[in-house]
């Protein structure tokens, strides 16, 4: 149960990505909103984190600390849009949530039956408490999953 619900989380969170196209396309890069978050890698290993302030057929423009920097074509090698963490945590706890649900719900009827009846009184308890834990785990592989950003762009 829990594999499907990790494999539930990673397809529903592929399909809210999108596709973004060939990613060695600086032709993605226009497709992004002004004044989106994005990171701009350049070819010597630094990295620009900011908002897009332009695009253009030779240079990316990002605003940072209210300053402008124009990052010359020839000098990006990836260009990355941020995860939506919040979005993944959220699909990863609902899942997490449902499968903890419906294995304590299942494992507090089997206990329940296997007394005698003597722990009818603790099945709530016991769904509860495993929908709870399914819902945290499920939002830690969520965060997980979701903290990762796309690559847009990346120079061949």
């Amino acid at each position: 149960m829990l594999r499907t619900a990790i494999f539930a989380l990673f397809v529903c969170g592929s399909t809210l990505a999108g596709p973004l196209g060939d990613p060695n396309s600086w032709e993605n890069l226009k497709r992004l909103a002004l004044g989106q978050s994005i990171q701009v890698i350049q070819q010597k290993g630094e990295s620009l984190k900011g908002k897009l302030a332009g695009i253009s057929e030779d240079s990316i423009t990002v605003t940072r600390k209210q300053q402008t920097i124009a990052v010359p074509r020839s000098a990006v090698s990836r260009v990355r849009i941020s995860g939506k963490r919040r979005t993944y945590t959220l699909i990863g706890a609902t899942i997490g949530a449902a499968a903890g649900v419906g294995l304590g719900a299942a494992g507090g009827e089997s206990l329940n039956q296997s007394s005698g009846g003597d722990f009818a009184n603790l099945k709530p308890v016991i769904t509860v408490g495993c929908g709870a834990a399914g819902a945290l785990i499920g939002a830690m592989v969520g965060s997980l999953a979701g903290n990762r950003g796309t690559i847009v762009y990346r120079a061949q």
